[in-house]
């Protein structure tokens, strides 16, 4: 046993091995950067001259530069005066002036006033730029295992008057590298379910980089157009591979207000960079026509709140998209609160969205076609259980008054040619005797029609310059309605959902589906409520309306899934199940589905409204998604001229057989999985990709034509299997 002398003599040692950063990392931090904090996971450096800072993975014993060596890149003296400052800046401020002409700062162009000063866990940096009034402090901590860069709107200058901040970025070169032969890399942007952009040696001409907006473009900004082709951007995420090291970015605070950029090398500079662009401004649209055209101006009333990054370094094994998302989804739990996959979704259900009702319009006015009513539901579902399909959840759409296209927000009573409120009172009595639980779909945040309550002058959202944000849904043809379709106010979409959802669980429903939330979020700049409504509001009242929904119903659902109603809902519908198929995005990665597997149940598109159901089906296994159909008891040529055309292969009977096959192909493996982490994705050949669970089971998908042979099992074309630690699952 050693003497108290000796055990305090081991204890010092083990302290200057652990605080005192190794000989080889030590000569590579450069002499004028000073350590300002530690602790079990990383080190941080600092340069008080600008701001710069390193960061030592003493985990993975790596290191991380905020700013590239510009001495090692090529055509660096070929760039302008402001990208030479922005490869040597750890921030970079875009500002603009009374005419809309954008300019450009950093540490190094702009002559800033620079100070430095240590806080508890790192260091602070406050930039002045003098000539523009325009000023701000970055504060970087370590938190645990990650960096975190504040900049604290208390510390924000926004101008002088004449010039005003426009956006920021927070070390938008950290991890930042070049295409080199022997590096493989890429970046990942948060584009549907995640996209790979893979380092290339030479890029296109035309291509420009990843530019969008987390969570979507603000409706309120008066964009004339929007992409339909676009998939949502529903994390607030990036990320970047290099070698054998990863970075990890999160946006925090103020991602309601951000974009996220990725550049690849060969675009601007020799290096591939990602960074989130934190804006202060609104780009808005004024209209110069009836038209709709107009100028892109910036609003000078500026955006308030903090802003914030969080960064994770990541090595080796864990330096790919797995390891990035696994360490999203431990985020989503530590930070935000996300729980496990409650007990009652973790059966794999196989979801039925039934279509209610929809109306058409004659000279008379609308006519009402009911297309699956209460009772025939019943009917529907009898036969599902007949036939052995006994985990099953049941999402009603069309229900309201007139149906799925009727005048909202007026949706009670249940519309009477369905069987009125009764008639669902008895669907969910009937439904709870044979263990089915009934789902309602609803919007809360859109208003449609006439005589339905809503006085769009008073209570719909607006534009900054005060014109009624309109979304026109008409189908122009014979008999279909021109429906215009309002964005109700944030603040009053609560009020009617506390109005009508009490009356809707008193009609013994489970749950409700939100259909607008899970995908929009607008500012509101109604002069008619007591203060404007900015995104980040928008971000809490939405919350706050899924809060009291939980307070009605056991199980609350939305639509796409945008990452921050994550930990206040059961299951989510429409999941991305690809990222945008365009010239920059190389591969479609599942993301969002590693990160959310085992904490959410989640369902694809409904397979027989698809173009190719045997490549949806098999995306859906693939990325751990639940199968789902939409459904009438009548024939869908009785919506032709109704607003749900487009519900055209929907009759009940002719997808019986399809149900039953992929029931049991699909949601009985999914019950093996429907709680467990993803723990490894990854191409095993051309055509043929692997996911693994937690428990060991794997899911092998070929999506080629010719056989694939894994395990001595020979998994055919345009098909899956199954595996355990045995083999083969039957």
């Amino acid at each position: 046993m050693c003497s108290n002398k000796g055990q305090i003599m081991i204890m010092l040692f083990i302290c200057l091995v652990f605080f005192l950063p190794s000989q080889a990392v030590a000569q590579t931090i450069p002499d004028d950067f000073q350590s300002v904090a530690k602790n079990q996971w990383l080190e941080l450096f600092a340069r008080p001259s600008d701001g710069q800072l390193i960061v030592h993975d003493l985990v993975n014993d790596r290191l991380w530069y905020s700013n590239p060596d510009v001495t090692k890149i090529s055509g660096f003296m070929m760039l302008s005066d402001v990208w030479q400052g922005n490869l040597q800046s750890p921030v970079y401020v875009d500002y603009f002036d009374k005419r809309r002409n954008v300019r450009a700062a950093n540490a190094y162009f702009g002559s800033p006033e620079i100070d430095f000063s240590l806080i508890a866990d790192g260091f602070a940096a406050s930039y002045y730029f003098e000539s523009t009034g325009i000023g701000f402090t970055v504060e970087y901590t370590l938190d645990r295992n990650s960096l975190l860069a504040v900049v604290p709107w208390n510390s924000v200058k926004i101008g002088n008057g004449t010039l005003q901040l426009l956006s920021l970025r927070i070390l938008p070169f950290l991890g930042a590298a070049p295409s080199e032969a022997d590096l493989q890399g890429y970046m990942i942007v948060p584009d549907g379910s995640g996209g790979l952009v893979r380092f290339k040696e030479q890029v296109s001409l035309s291509q420009t980089g990843f530019n969008q907006w987390i969570y979507g473009l603000d409706p309120a900004s008066a964009e004339p157009v929007y992409d339909p082709y676009r998939e949502q951007v529903i994390m607030p995420i990036y990320g970047i591979k290099a070698g054998s090291q990863a970075l990890l970015g999160i946006v925090e605070q103020g991602q309601e207000a951000a974009k996220i950029l990725a550049t690849p090398a060969g675009v601007i500079t020799s290096l591939n960079w990602i960074t989130a662009e934190f804006w202060y401004s609104q780009s808005i649209i004024m209209r110069t026509s009836r038209q709709g055209s107009g100028i892109r101006i910036f609003d000078e009333n500026p955006i308030p709140g903090d802003r914030s990054v969080r960064f994770y370094f990541l090595a080796d094994a864990n330096a790919d998209y797995v390891g990035m998302a696994k360490a999203y989804r431990d985020y989503l739990m530590e930070r935000q609160g996300v729980r496990r996959t409650s007990r009652q979704l973790s059966t794999a259900p196989l979801m039925i969205e039934l279509l209610g009702a929809d109306y058409e319009t004659n000279i008379f006015g609308p006519v009402i076609k009911p297309v699956t009513t209460f009772e025939q539901a019943q009917q529907i579902v009898d036969e599902l259980l007949a036939h052995g399909v006994d985990q099953l959840i049941i999402s009603y759409k069309g229900w309201n008054r007139m149906g799925i296209h009727g005048n909202l927000p007026r949706r009670l009573p249940p519309e009477p040619a369905l069987g009125g409120s009764e008639g669902l009172r008895a669907l969910a009595d009937y439904l709870h005797q044979h263990g089915v639980k009934l789902m309602l779909q609803d919007d809360y945040t859109l208003a449609r029609g006439t005589n339905n309550g809503f006085q769009p002058s008073t209570q719909a959202s607006r534009t900054t310059f005060n014109d009624l944000i309109r979304m026109p849904t008409g189908v122009f043809s014979v008999g279909v309605p021109n429906v215009t379709t309002y964005l109700i106010a944030p603040k009053i979409s609560l009020d009617y959902a506390r109005r009508d959802m009490p009356q809707i669980a008193g009609l013994g429903v489970d749950g409700l589906l939100h259909l607008s939330i899970g995908a929009n979020l607008n500012s509101d700049h109604n002069p008619n409520l007591p203060e404007q409504t900015q995104r980040r509001d928008a971000k809490e009242i939405y919350s706050q309306l899924l809060d009291f929904t939980r307070e009605q119903f056991d199980i609350v659902g939305i639509t796409t899934g945008n990452a921050y109603l994550l930990g206040l809902v059961d299951l989510i519908t429409g999941v991305p199940m690809q990222a945008t198929l365009d010239s920059f995005i190389d591969q479609s990665i599942p993301f969002y589905q590693i990160a959310i597997h085992g904490l959410a149940a989640y369902y694809a598109e409904p397979f027989n409204l698809s173009i190719n159901p045997t490549r949806d089906l098999l995306r859906a296994v693939e990325y751990g998604a639940l199968p789902s159909f939409v459904l009438t008891a009548e024939p869908s040529w009785n919506l032709r001229y109704t607003l749900s055309s487009d519900m055209y292969s929907t009759h009940y009977p002719d997808w019986l057989d399809q149900i039953l096959e992929q029931y049991r192909a699909i949601n009985l493996k999914m019950q093996l999985v429907s709680d467990q982490f993803i723990v490894s994705h990854k191409q095993l050949a051309a055509h043929v990709y692997l996911t693994e669970y937690e428990n060991g089971i794997q899911f092998v998908v070929n999506y080629g034509t010719d056989a694939y042979a894994y395990q001595g099992v020979t998994v055919a074309g345009n098909s899956f299997a199954v595996f355990d630690k045995e083999g083969l699952v039957q």
